[in-house]
């Protein structure tokens, strides 16, 4: 089974693909599905540039998968019981043997993270010389937010005291994740470095929040006002009152999450007020959200987006699953939506984001 980062109470929920394809957007995306009928099912977590990675999975193993933009060019580069959750450059973060994994350069040389004494530890993001993820260790608050700078021995513990925490994403400036309070429930929470510079982002009257998201000083994730209410799908910019809400009351959406981000673009899932849901990417506001997963065929019954990248053209790439559900067999698989820029209501916005592209912190998962 493919370890989500669900420590902190927040699992991946696959949203409902409904047939609407209305949207100002829908006819400039381009669908590729990179699943290789090589493997049972596929799902994609990152993306940087040209590049792609997540897991493949066949019968009893998962395999950390690279691509280059085709279902063909799927390569394997860790044997069984591994996961690649972030790409940055020519290096990687994820698990293998439920150890912390960084693999560097195209030789993708494997670096154990795992500290010593340690049950389990996972990367999941990693910016510059920094990997973050978390660490499992045996006794009360066991699961720790970590940080690494490229070897075992660069472990850092952020984990407020009595709690347990983990990291979702970095970038170059800060880390981005969430914390549990003794008798509480998750808050999402950013830190630049240590555990004394936590930033607790729960807003007041909420009862659960994570950040799974982060970029160009802005984080990403959800809020759920309610024990067994809708999580929104949520902004900060790194303050508690800075939380912004994307799926607001009387917007296109009625509950969502945000896993990725690059720039002022987010990715995840969403419900439509139409019925509709699946795989969504946002510009910033509620009324921007747009339901990918209305760009698949009627055989896939729901999507989620994980990872998302703008290249230094304006390009687009959006990296999630798809569940197949026309066969006997029924599966996920990993696919990639495209927006290239034309000349259009985009225009503006696309330079804007362009130029973010050359000077913004970089950031992958």
């Amino acid at each position: 089974m493919l370890p989500m980062k669900t420590f902190w109470g927040f699992g991946v929920v696959l949203l409902l693909a409904g047939a609407n394809t209305s949207g100002a957007t829908a006819a400039d995306w381009t669908v590729v599905n990179l699943h290789s009928r090589a493997f049972s099912s596929s799902i994609a977590l990152a993306v940087d540039g040209a590049t792609q990675g997540g897991v493949s999975l066949g019968a009893g193993w998962d395999r950390a998968t690279l691509w280059r933009g085709t279902a063909g060019s799927a390569a394997v580069i860790q044997a069984e019981n591994s996961f690649l959750y972030g790409i940055a450059g020519s290096d990687k973060v994820g698990i293998h043997a439920e150890h912390a994994t960084l693999w560097q350069g195209q030789a993708n040389t494997l670096i154990d993270l795992h500290p010593a004494g340690a049950l389990a530890s996972g990367a999941y993001s990693l910016a510059a010389d920094t990997q973050g993820g978390q660490v499992v260790f045996s006794g009360p608050f066991g699961h720790r937010a970590a940080l690494w700078y490229g070897s075992t021995d660069s472990f850092v513990d952020l984990t407020p005291p009595n709690s347990d925490g983990g990291v979702a994403a970095v970038d170059s400036e800060a880390q981005a994740g969430g914390f549990t309070p003794q008798g509480g429930a998750v808050h999402a929470a950013l830190w630049h470095g240590t555990a004394d510079s936590v930033v607790d982002l729960h807003p007041a009257g909420a009862y659960a929040s994570a950040a799974q998201a982060i970029s160009n000083g802005m984080q990403g994730g959800y809020v759920q006002f309610e024990q067994n209410g809708p999580r929104h799908a949520a902004l900060w910019s790194a303050t508690a009152e800075s939380f912004f809400d994307l799926t607001p009351a009387g917007g296109p959406t009625i509950g969502g999450a945000v896993y990725g981000m690059d720039g002022n673009i987010q990715v995840g899932g969403a419900g439509f007020t139409d019925g509709t849901g699946g795989a969504t990417v946002w510009f910033g506001t509620p009324e921007s959200a747009f339901n990918l997963g209305t760009l698949l065929s009627s055989d896939y019954t729901s999507s989620i987006a994980y990872a998302v990248d703008i290249d230094e053209f304006g390009t687009i790439r959006v990296v999630g699953s798809a569940y197949y559900n026309r066969t006997l067999y029924p599966h996920n698989e990993a696919m990639m939506w495209v927006l290239v820029p034309e000349p259009s209501s985009l225009a503006a916005l696309v330079a804007g984001l362009a130029g973010l592209a050359g000077v913004r912190p970089r950031r992958r998962r």
